[in-house]
């Protein structure tokens, strides 16, 4: 790597006064979904301590990096790519060299052992979530040594190819069809409340967990990244038996199932189906990618859970998560 090429870039801290530019970069780049707009990510900052970084190079802002540490954190040394997302890392524009990415990452890690960490732990962007490949980072993390310290499953089904959906599925969606389940994208704050209340309750009888937004979270994080954010519903008559909210980026072309859940009555009736079909029928238009979420807890596979996704055409895609000594 040339001596000029690491000389020309500067790396700092991300502070407020930067969120014009850091917005402008991640709504032009290739692996910045809106989740890394400053709108998303502030929103949890009383949790989590923001420790993202810029790279400039010359006058120009070529990078960022998408980091924090929980504020309870007993060990501050680690930097955590990111505590309150999914994923973090660094986003880039446009066809980056490779060799410019490499060299970024290195003044990053300079930077960070300047600044007291001592170890990072990254879950790159998954491959869904990005515009374009842009693998060069996994590349530095080889070659640096880092750990392979998680793989998890998600399922993903390509928008711009054809699927079928399973014998399994399709039996659901005569049931729906047959009760007269209707399906609807909706914005009223009543549905949200009602999605959020069989939402909780599925996801506490069956896996002991609340959801990870609070209601008024999820409500002032739609309002705040306005397109970004949808909820659909399956009625039965007035009541709200099953729906899906989904995050998504046209920019990054994915749609994203965030929460699915369904009542009991809603899951006699084929609702949650009906509603992901729905789905799959009216997204291709302006999507590329639909995301299922993962079906692994710590690695291990929920092969139920997995079933139900690969019975509406989705695929196997890795997300990796790794460690390194800096």
């Amino acid at each position: 790597m040339s001596g000029a090429l690491h000389a020309a870039i500067w790396v700092e801290r991300y502070q407020p006064g930067h969120a014009a530019a850091w917005d402008a970069l991640v709504a032009a780049s290739v692996n910045g979904p809106f989740l890394f707009c400053r709108s998303y990510l502030d929103y949890h900052h009383d949790r989590f301590e923001d420790c993202s970084w810029l790279v400039w190079q010359g006058e120009r802002l070529r990078a960022v990096f998408v980091a924090g540490r929980a504020r309870t954190a007993s060990d501050s040394t680690t930097l955590v790519a990111h505590p309150g997302l999914a994923y973090g890392g660094l986003v880039t524009v446009g066809l980056a060299k490779t060799l410019n990415v490499l060299a970024w990452l290195d003044a990053l890690r300079e930077a960070w052992r300047a600044a007291g960490f001592r170890q990072l732990l990254l879950k790159p962007v998954p491959r869904v979530f990005c515009r374009q490949p842009s693998d060069a980072v996994l590349f530095w993390l080889h070659q640096q040594g880092a750990h392979l310290a998680g793989r998890e499953l998600n399922s993903v089904i390509d928008l711009t190819q054809p699927f079928r959906i399973g014998t399994w599925r399709r039996g659901n969606l005569r049931k729906a069809r047959h009760h007269g389940v209707v399906v609807a994208c909706t914005a009223a704050d009543a549905d949200y409340a009602a999605f959020w209340e069989l939402l909780t309750t599925n996801l506490h009888q069956t896996h002991g967990r609340l959801p990870v937004h609070s209601l008024p979270e999820i409500c002032r994080l739609r309002d705040q990244n306005p397109g970004h954010l949808e909820l659909w519903v399956a009625r039965l008559g007035a009541e709200v038996v099953g729906g899906v909210l989904v995050f998504q980026d046209v920019h990054q072309g994915f749609v994203h199932t965030q929460y699915i859940g369904g009542s009991p009555r809603g899951k006699q009736v084929g609702a949650v189906d009906a509603v992901l079909a729905e789905l799959l029928r009216c997204k291709p238009a302006a999507f590329r990618r639909l995301s299922f979420g993962i079906s692994t807890v710590q690695g291990t596979l929920n092969s139920g859970l997995l079933n139900q996704k690969e019975g509406f055409g989705a695929a196997a895609e890795t997300t990796d998560t790794y460690t390194l000594d800096l």
